[in-house]
């Protein structure tokens, strides 16, 4: 079973990964606007980062109430398998074979949904102290989705 400090874990990585998807993405952007926003968004990964950290070093044994044993940790192992940008080197692989600042927004947009179901699923299973936090993280990870979409609608309107 994950518990709370594992979870603070994996969503540290998960952030870490991100600043460098983004980092690299805004440098192989087209476009202004797209390198724009993909530098906002390795921006706030890492001030994601930040406050998992602060996370960290509050985090107890706290472990879910869960209806069955084991229903967090294999929901959780599968959303960890079959997400886009599991790590590092997967990100940098994969952003090698974007040619478009489309493909480059397409994949964000999957990245940031991965993010928002991974934190949904964090706020489950998190001590209570921790709400309020991840509520806000998500809220923000909804608004990084909203505004890559945008930007997406914007390049097709004008590409």
């Amino acid at each position: 079973l994950f518990t709370s400090r594992e979870m603070v874990e994996m969503a540290i990585q998960t952030e870490q990964n991100g600043y460098a998807f983004y980092s690299a993405a805004a440098r192989q952007a087209q476009s202004p606007e797209a390198a724009k926003l993909l530098n906002w968004l390795a921006g706030q990964e890492q001030e994601h980062e930040a406050v998992f950290r602060q996370m960290l070093t509050a985090a107890d044994r706290h472990l879910p109430s869960e209806e069955y044993s084991g229903q967090y940790s294999a929901f959780v192992q599968a959303l960890l398998e079959s997400r886009l940008l599991p790590d590092k080197e997967t990100g940098a692989q994969r952003l090698a074979t974007m040619t478009t600042d489309d493909e480059l927004i397409d994949f964000a947009i999957g990245f940031e949904k991965d993010t928002i179901l991974f934190m949904h699923e964090m706020h489950d299973m998190a001590a209570p102290s921790a709400s309020e936090t991840l509520k806000r993280l998500l809220a923000e990870e909804k608004t990084h989705l909203a505004r890559l979409k945008t930007l997406r609608h914007s390049l097709q309107e004008n590409g």
